[in-house]
């Protein structure tokens, strides 16, 4: 009986051993979920992502939502059923914010906001990373206006309007337009009467449409320059001014991301689109889910606040950048 017993103990025992050790081994697991899965920024971000979790033995699981905020919701709640330590989100709707917070606190895991800053029900800041918006802003009036002066457009300043793309909906993007707007008429205070506000959807065709009709309403209007929230917004305002027969020469935009420098440079004829503020938007994949990892593993707090410094790219240099953002 002592024998059955000893030899059961032992049996337990190793069975146990088994089970820690299996537990020990299996991988961590994250959740990405993101608002528009299809565009270059985001296929970029998930790409980064992916490298990461694949470079630290990290099970990663990734949505696209679509601007879906129901969805965006039952996956972050799927996504903790199936048992995942943390979880990256660019939220469709900042709205969701205190929501998703809420749930990753009850749940007892990491919650990462990336692109896109949101708050807890309390009214505090989610760790995040991405861009300073209203810095980054200021970057593309600074521009704007240095091109604004060389190409000497302040002898035919009556004929000037500005155009401000704006996604109203999305906070994060107003301050990316508001920055920009501060810059240049720091720089250029004559331009001050001449902003136009453009609401739009922060889609590339619905802003050549917007913009179509603000040019119609503008007829005296011969020289625009367009800022936005993104390279969707600036390119769109580009494209309909071109369709307008708008000569290139006559048009400034800057955009904000990178995501449509491709498109804007690869053809090498002249184009109102003359840069963009390129965030390497990989790196916040990357670095959403290296911290997360830091976290769960190390119990490295989540930072407060992660942001990426940004380059211009225009006509000039694309050629450096051109493999790195996979244009064909």
């Amino acid at each position: 009986m002592k024998t059955f017993l000893r030899s059961a103990l032992v049996a337990g025992a190793a069975l146990a051993a088994l089970v820690t050790a299996a537990a020990a081994e299996d991988p961590i697991k994250f959740g990405y979920i993101n608002k528009m899965g299809d565009h270059p920024w985001f296929v970029r971000e998930v790409e980064g992502a992916k490298a990461k979790a694949k470079e630290l033995g990290v099970e990663l699981l990734v949505q696209d939502v679509q601007f879906d905020a129901n969805l965006a919701v039952t996956t972050f709640d799927t996504y903790v059923g199936d048992g995942v330590k943390g979880i990256a989100i660019v939220v469709p709707d900042r709205a969701l914010g205190p929501v998703v917070a809420d749930k990753a606190k009850a749940a007892g895991i990491g919650l990462m906001a990336v692109d896109d800053d949101i708050v807890t029900s309390e009214g505090g800041a989610v760790p995040y990373v991405g861009l300073d918006a209203h810095s980054i802003g200021k970057q593309v009036g600074t521009e704007i206006a240095r091109l604004y002066k060389e190409e000497g457009w302040a002898s035919e300043i009556d004929k000037v309007r500005v155009g401000s793309i704006e996604d109203q909906k999305a906070d994060t993007c107003m301050r990316r337009n508001a920055g920009a707007r501060e810059a240049l008429i720091a720089a250029v205070p004559e331009l001050a009467d001449k902003v136009i506000s453009i609401p739009y959807d922060n889609t590339m065709v619905n802003a050549i449409d917007v913009v179509s009709t603000t040019l119609t309403a503008h007829p005296d209007a011969e020289k625009w320059i367009f800022f936005s929230c993104n390279d969707d917004g600036v390119l769109g305002g580009v494209r309909a001014t071109e369709n307008s027969g708008v000569d290139p020469k006559n048009v400034i935009g800057v955009g904000i991301d990178g995501s449509r420098s491709c498109e804007a440079f690869s053809a090498g004829t002249p184009t109102g689109f003359r840069g963009t503020m390129w965030l390497d938007s990989a790196k916040h994949g990357s670095a959403a889910i290296q911290a997360l990892y830091d976290h769960v593993k190390n119990g490295t707090p989540l930072p407060e606040a992660s942001y990426q410094d940004a380059t211009l790219i225009n006509a000039g240099n694309f050629g450096e950048y051109k493999a790195t953002l996979g244009c064909k």
